[in-house]
């Protein structure tokens, strides 16, 4: 064969691949289309309103990214509203999709009148479907998050957010069962002034790696919390640490409800700095002067210096009972009931 007629097989191949690869793109963008409407479908037969300007859709020839302008989600006293979202997935992986929430995003609280604006430099999520359209695993990324009230200051802020739930293949039977497993991880976590606490504003790391248990029914909240406890429902917390001030807390346990709702659980703990944490709760009126002076003693005998040297560990079961949260024999605090 000549140069001249291969050149010429070689150009008709890349002509008809290419024909067929954007042919191909065109119907993988007709599938996404497809599935936006279904999901809008599937949450409004739900109860939910959910409003979006019309798709438009770009990213050829790697992409497919549909652009939603002013997209909002309302049911009863919640609504979610922002500026643009774009979805974006790639035309051989279509259960995979990204979505990057561009500008700011309005929550209402209308029970209690609260609205709130978040603003982010990176607001991600990366979400998995299963075979049937269902979401298998999401991943939320926030980057220099800041929330304030309405167009005030900013009440809250945190450097990088980031959560995973991962959902089971088969839907839980019974309480032994998972039902969601979720990892959080957050750095630099400037708190409201109104919810601060003892240990004051700056969190600066907190990581929990946990795992629900149990059949949690789609109805109202109070009545699905019911239902889980009632069914034996755990949250087992395979690991949870939180370095709060100068507090240094790393725990593993598990959690249920009592009767009344309230927390129920045991917990292991290693704890640094639990003598600061004790003068912070006496300055805070959640400790008596003496009780926390006793506590101090008694503790301070167990607690332990680490090989390598450092501020002393105290190793200590951390239990939830009767509506009280106990660090060993000592009575903390109390603990709300959880109804909302």
């Amino acid at each position: 064969m000549s140069i001249r007629k291969s050149a010429i097989s070689i150009a008709l191949f890349l002509i008809i691949s290419i024909g067929a690869y954007t042919g191909y793109w065109f119907y993988a963008r007709e599938l996404a289309a497809a599935i936006i409407d279904d999901w809008t479908t599937q949450q409004r037969a739900e109860g939910y309103e959910v409003t979006y300007s019309a798709p438009v859709f770009s990213g050829y020839p790697l992409l497919i990214r549909a652009v939603l302008d002013q997209p909002s989600v309302k049911r009863d006293n919640f609504t979610w509203r922002g500026e643009r979202l774009s979805i974006e997935s790639q035309p051989w992986n279509y259960r995979r999709i990204r979505l990057d929430i561009q500008g700011k995003q309005w929550v209402t609280l209308a029970h209690d009148l609260q609205s709130f604006v978040l603003t982010s430099a990176k607001a991600a999520i990366v979400a998995k479907l299963s075979s049937v359209g269902s979401i298998a695993e999401a991943s939320i990324l926030f980057r220099d998050l800041s929330i304030a009230q309405a167009d005030n200051a900013a009440i809250s802020k945190v450097a990088e957010l980031w959560l995973e739930a991962v959902a089971p293949t088969n839907t839980p039977q019974t309480h032994t069962d998972n039902n969601l497993s979720l990892s959080l991880s957050a750095v630099d976590i400037v708190l409201p002034d109104t919810v601060a606490g003892p240990f004051g504003q700056d969190i600066s790391k907190l990581r929990a790696d946990v795992k629900i248990k149990g059949a949690i029914p789609n109805i109202a909240l109070n009545e699905a919390l019911e239902a889980w406890r009632r069914s034996g429902g755990t949250l087992d917390v395979d690991w949870f640490h939180i370095i709060w001030g100068t507090f240094d807390l790393r725990a593993k346990g598990t959690v249920a409800l009592d009767d009344q709702a309230r927390p129920l659980g045991a917990f292991s703990t290693d704890i640094r700095g639990h003598s600061q944490a004790l003068d912070a709760l006496v300055s805070h009126a959640v400790l008596k002067p003496k009780t926390a002076t006793l506590a101090k003693i008694g503790l301070s005998l167990l607690a332990k210096t680490p090989p390598e040297g450092g501020t002393p560990v105290l190793t200590l079961p951390v239990t939830a009972q009767d509506g009280h949260l106990y660090a060993g024999p000592i009575k903390i605090f109390e603990l709300p009931s959880l109804r909302f």
